[in-house]
């Protein structure tokens, strides 16, 4: 019978996530999201004001925001990566949704004005002040979800 061996590389992220002098990586997180906390404000006008720019582009000739997609998926990708940690989630899923529906022109070639029009107005509506409810923002998002899925956009 041949002998069964296990072999256990050293972790080399060890000393990395425990940090120098004892420090250990969950006394880094909750630093981390202490840091974060105190940039909240400051990462909200960000997501907000990229979600103006959104919303400007849904302003434009039909033409104009197909030739321009590309940049208005950078805006969108910049809600999305930034609005969990500004705790503007929903805003994030709408503009989630939006960048998907570009990323799905982009390998399908297939354009959906109405779908587009209805994201974006919903980022204005919930960009707005004061947004509308948890419950009213989240039946948008169902909605939404709903349209991306009918319409074979892929998340």
């Amino acid at each position: 019978m041949t002998k069964v061996r296990i072999f256990n590389p050293p972790n080399g992220l060890a000393k990395i996530l425990e940090g120098g002098e004892g420090v250990h990586f969950d006394e880094l997180v909750a630093g981390s999201e202490g840091r974060i906390g105190e940039m909240k404000d400051v990462l909200q006008d960000y997501v907000r004001d990229q979600a103006r720019r959104v919303v400007w582009f849904g302003s434009l000739e039909e033409e104009i925001i197909f030739a321009r997609c590309g940049e208005l998926s950078q805006a969108a990708m910049n809600i999305a990566d930034v609005a969990g940690a500004a705790e503007l989630e929903q805003l994030g899923e709408v503009a989630h949704g939006i960048r998907a529906m570009i990323d799905s022109l982009y390998c399908k070639g297939v354009w959906h004005t109405d779908a587009l029009e209805a994201h974006i107005t919903s980022l204005a509506l919930l960009n707005s002040e004061p947004p509308p409810s948890v419950k009213e923002g989240d039946a948008i998002l169902k909605r939404l979800a709903r349209v991306r899925a009918a319409i074979g956009v892929v998340e």
